[in-house]
């Protein structure tokens, strides 16, 4: 399952790179060609940079909401459950301390 996720994860990755590629090819030759000036190719391509972005965020978003969906915990979850595990074997080494110093026979 997990190899998968990944490989669906990097095509789209790789897809998105390959539309980069071709957009800037593309705003490259509309510059050289006098359809857009420099100032407007740049503004395009911030704009479809911000909308990357976007997508980008919801992407991760309904990845995220998926994985849970199947049960995977998130990175935070397995950290406060480290640090709560870390915490009961604290105590749990002074309860042994105690009653090895208070042994009832």
């Amino acid at each position: 399952m997990k190899l998968k996720l990944e490989d669906i994860l990097y095509r789209g990755l790789g897809s998105l790179d390959l539309t980069v590629e071709k957009m800037e090819e593309v705003i490259s030759t509309m510059i050289k060609e006098g359809d857009l000036t420099r100032k407007q190719g740049e503004e395009l391509v911030k704009k479809w940079q911000q909308k990357g972005d976007e997508k980008k965020d919801e992407i991760e978003k309904s990845i995220e909401k998926k994985l849970r969906d199947l049960g995977f915990s998130s990175r935070e979850d397995v950290e406060d459950l480290t640090s709560k595990v870390a915490a009961l074997e604290k105590e749990v080494d002074r309860l042994k301390e105690i009653c090895s110093e208070n042994p009832e026979d």
